[in-house]
């Protein structure tokens, strides 16, 4: 018994700044792509930034669309393990989709000497200067602005920056 090829959703590598040329040649010959995007505050400012940069979602058929959309122009290549072109399913994408232009709030990296406010936990609102950060386990160690200066360690999503590297 012979498994029809239905269009499946496969991930197809682009060239660098040639997402507009993709998805006019693919659209051309029927094929649908989808290329999620976000937007990102980075420093107060929003921008519009790939998902996934350089790779776009495309449904085709494996057997009658492979060779069009490999070669089609802005393509590097449909990703693939072996001989085996993966496919994604409908969920999935549809899942993406949901995302789709989603904002995303990048936090500032904390580095050694920030001054922070601490956001949650006992300590909330105090004030403080990061004396080291604890990578590996997300986690900061902060001298607080008390009578006593005492030091403490707490997890990296309880601290917020206030301004960036005053020296000591």
């Amino acid at each position: 018994m012979f498994e029809v090829d239905e269009p499946r959703w496969h991930l197809v590598y682009i060239k660098p700044r040639k997402e507009e040329v993709v998805r006019v040649q693919l659209q051309r010959i029927g094929i649908e792509t989808f290329y999620p995007k976000v937007r990102i505050v980075k420093k107060g400012v929003e921008k519009v930034e790939p998902l996934f940069p350089l790779y776009m979602f495309a449904r085709f058929s494996v057997v009658k669309d492979f060779l069009n959309v490999n070669y089609a122009r802005g393509v590097r290549w449909v990703v693939k393990f072996g001989n085996r072109i993966p496919s994604l399913s409908e969920d999935f994408i549809e899942s993406l989709k949901a995302v789709d232009w989603a904002l995303i709030e990048e936090k500032p990296k904390i580095q050694e000497n920030d001054v922070i406010r601490i956001v949650d936990g006992p300590f909330r609102n105090f004030i403080g200067r990061v004396l080291k950060v604890k990578r590996g386990e997300e986690r900061v160690v902060i001298l607080l602005k008390a009578v006593n200066s005492p030091t403490i360690e707490i997890p990296i999503e309880y601290v917020e920056v206030l301004s960036e590297r005053k020296n000591a």
